[in-house]
């Protein structure tokens, strides 16, 4: 685990929603811990987070947060029908293929290599990333007007995946502060009690 990272915050904030108790190995990634030969026996992708249940061993955060949701589906985190189940799963994967991609650029180059020492900022690259952002981020918040949350009436996995994206706005300037339909969305979402105790400063604490 690595709780800065947004693809474990994604897996550890599914857990403290439903009430599942987590036992979590940190991997320092400065010592390469993430390339072990023990670790890559469980995630050749040498990626985190990696989930192991019992001889299950689940890698990529989204079916992990499918698999725990499952686990518990009075929760509605993951819907019992058919047609909400697929528009969860949908908007999952449209974060994974268009928002997550933009935002992770601009976490990359506006906060990653200043704090490792990797160099200047690509100004194309954010360019790119930030009109990506304005694209990616009307479609979004032309779904959610009316809505409260994603998908249906209640809180489920989509929200919990879309919102862990968006962790590391405010810190690398998104341009998401045009659109209030995703401002009251996350503001919806933050506000919950495992949101703010999954935060890095409580994980780093």
């Amino acid at each position: 685990m690595n709780p800065l990272s947004p693809n474990v915050r994604r897996v550890r904030l599914t857990a403290a929603v439903l009430g599942l108790e987590l036992e979590e190995k940190q991997l320092d990634f400065t010592r390469g811990e993430h390339k072990s030969p023990e670790y890559l026996a469980l995630n050749p992708n040498g990626a985190v987070p990696t989930l192991v249940d019992g001889d299950l061993v689940l890698t990529e955060s989204r079916a992990i947060m499918q698999y725990l949701a499952s686990k518990k589906p009075e929760s509605g985190l993951l819907p019992r029908d058919e047609k909400s189940r697929a528009e969860v799963t949908r908007w999952q994967f449209w974060d994974a293929s268009h928002f997550a991609s933009q935002l992770g650029t601009l976490v990359f180059e506006r906060m990653i290599k200043p704090m490792f020492g990797m160099g200047e900022p690509d100004q194309r690259k954010i360019e790119d990333a930030i009109s990506g952002c304005r694209r990616f981020g009307a479609v979004l918040d032309t779904h959610l007007a009316g809505k409260q949350y994603i998908v249906g009436s209640s809180l489920t996995i989509a929200d919990l995946t879309i919102a862990c994206s968006l962790m590391y706005a405010k810190q690398t300037e998104a341009p998401v502060g045009d659109f209030p339909n995703i401002q009251s969305w996350f503001s919806r979402v933050s506000d919950l009690d495992a949101w703010k105790n999954t935060s890095p400063q409580f994980a780093t604490a």
